[in-house]
């Protein structure tokens, strides 16, 4: 660490014991690099946290942990929402017609019985 501020290792332990205060550059540079909060240029993963051992992203507000792998499916969850959405509408549109179907198929039987007990077959 003290050659990554570029400082000798006996001014950090000084920083580190209290001896001398920590000058405000260090202190943020500190604290953005141990920051492991997402900034607001990840759009809706805006906030979220790195996982205590770093194998899943966090929300703040539920605590809901979504798995590094889960991230790359992304897109597949996202193609089988849309096809169980048409899915559904294919199963809705094919139980009307079966509806209208059955009923006319009634209504036609009625009246094929109706015309068979008029005219009669021979």
């Amino acid at each position: 660490m003290a050659a990554e501020l570029g400082v000798t290792a006996q001014q950090l332990a000084y920083w580190r014991r209290g001896r001398e205060p920590v000058p405000k550059a260090v202190y943020l540079w500190l604290h953005h690099k141990s920051d492991t909060a997402l900034g607001s240029q990840f759009g809706p993963f805006r906030g979220f946290r790195l996982s205590r051992h770093g194998d899943a992203l966090e929300c703040p507000a539920t605590g809901v942990r979504i798995p590094y792998d889960e991230i790359a499916m992304l897109p597949e969850y996202r193609r089988l929402s849309r096809l169980v959405t048409q899915q559904t509408e294919l199963i809705e549109t094919l139980m009307t017609e079966r509806d209208f179907y059955r009923s006319n198929c009634h209504q036609q039987a009625r009246a094929g019985w109706l015309i068979n007990q008029i005219f009669p077959k021979d």
